[in-house]
């Protein structure tokens, strides 16, 4: 396992293709760089993993408590990875703030700028001219930058903005303790999936994008659903809060749309392992009623007090996305194939190997009561489903980054059998794979 690391980490560092992507394939790569230097690449991020690795030796000792304090620790590590990286360029934040003014790489900032009366622009936003990314996306992601432009104007509102955003980012560790606990009760096995994520190289190769954040959604949307059907309430917590991240999803990326796939499967496992009672078919479409019903209600108030048209919107989106497909030639069996690599490339590689000696684990001990079991087993078929259907293509790194957790989970569950120096080891290798695609492979420019 670390000789596959090492294999990668090497193979990277030399720049060899096609470690980078398939462009004979799929038209794209991501280019090879050579202005950063490995080492300058390694020395800033030091600082960082220096504190994750603290963190985690920290947890090992026996009187081991308050978890919230090494979880809040392991986020101010990623929080941190993003800023040093970000120092690590040559141009330093002045690069991040080029990023987020981009009418190409973000463009919800420039289409921030461009607001003139709010209310009006959200009115007719099923209308409205937008830059590339923008005119795909709901309006959540321009709002959440005009109002950075409004408070603190251009070019200071784009460098705070984009911190923001890295920022909201590195709260998914948070999240991802708790979304742990739909596996596992350990707290250190939950630490280890924190951290695991923490070091997730795409979180912070695509630092300033808003994909780092949609992780979130997608844990939360998992978590409350989960727990809404484990719940014993007619009328649950958890089926409520759903319908309002269902809203909030929805009001920043429509391809979190996709999380349906693992509520659905998991519904029918739920159903499966209740005997596919009447019972059990009443409160799934109980808790959907419930969850659908606060997300329409939410979108009606809002639609009641700005006009905003959220299927109009939904079809705007639509159609400017079939416009781009055509000019991209995204065909579907060249990255029904490449894809999946680019997904893990995103991971850092390092999952695979962890991900297949969990599920060869999972093989020999099978279990079919397990829920463990079958929610990783329901996460990597989610996955396996949105590549198949071909509904997200390109660039999987960034698009599909929402859907690390259920890559991350697995593959920390194995890593956390591992102890002392093998375990750090890998950690380690998963760092330093982050710090040579910094050096190596150019991620996002303006």
């Amino acid at each position: 396992m670390l000789a596959f690391g090492i294999a990668f980490f090497l193979g990277v560092a030399f720049a060899e293709s096609p470690l980078n992507g398939f462009p004979r394939l799929t038209g794209w790569e991501w280019p090879w760089r050579g202005d950063i230097d490995l080492l300058r690449s390694i020395t800033f991020l030091l600082v960082p993993f220096a504190l994750i690795d603290f963190v985690l030796r920290k947890a090992e000792s026996p009187a081991f408590s308050r978890a919230w304090i090494y979880v809040g620790s392991l986020a101010a590590g990623n929080f941190l990875m993003q800023m040093m990286a970000t120092l690590a360029e040559p141009e330093g934040f002045g690069l991040l703030q080029r990023i987020v003014q981009s009418p190409m790489a973000t463009s919800y900032f420039s289409d921030a700028e461009r607001i003139s009366g709010l209310a009006a622009w959200l009115g007719h936003f099923d209308q409205a001219s937008l830059a590339f990314h923008s005119s795909t996306h709901p309006p959540g992601p321009v709002l959440f930058y005009f109002m950075f432009f409004k408070l603190f104007g251009a070019p200071l509102g784009s460098l705070i903005g984009g911190c923001a955003v890295g920022f909201l980012g590195s709260l998914g560790v948070t999240v991802a303790y708790a979304f742990a606990g739909l596996w596992t009760a350990d707290q250190r096995t939950k630490l280890t999936v924190c951290a695991f994520y923490a070091l997730l190289p795409a979180l912070t190769l695509f630092f300033p994008e808003f994909d780092q954040v949609y992780p979130i959604f997608s844990m939360l949307l998992i978590f409350f659903w989960c727990r809404a059907l484990r719940s014993e309430r007619k009328i649950s917590w958890e089926a409520i809060c759903l319908g309002l991240t269902v809203f909030a999803a929805v009001f920043f990326a429509y391809n979190l749309l996709t999380i349906g796939a693992f509520l659905a499967y998991y519904a029918i496992y739920w159903m499966w392992r209740q005997a596919w009672s009447g019972a059990a078919v009443v409160k799934v479409l109980r808790h959907s009623g419930i969850a659908g019903g606060v997300c329409a209600g939410a979108y009606a108030l809002l639609w009641l007090c700005s006009g905003y048209n959220p299927i109009g919107a939904f079809r705007h989106a639509l159609a400017y996305q079939k416009v781009y497909a055509t000019l991209l030639h995204r065909e579907y069996l060249n990255f029904v194939f490449c894809d999946p690599y680019d997904f893990l490339l995103g991971a850092g590689m390092m999952v695979l190997p962890l991900v297949l000696f969990y599920l060869h684990r999972v093989i020999r001990n099978f279990e079919s009561g397990r829920e463990d079991i079958a929610l990783s087993l329901i996460g990597l078929a989610t996955i396996l489903t949105i590549d198949l259907t071909g509904v997200l293509r390109g660039e999987a790194a960034r698009v599909w980054l929402f859907l690390q957790p259920l890559m991350i989970v697995p593959a920390a569950l194995e890593l956390s059998r591992f102890r002392g120096r093998w375990r750090m080891a890998l950690f380690s290798m998963q760092w330093l794979i982050l710090a040579g695609l910094k050096a190596k492979m150019l991620f996002i420019r303006p």
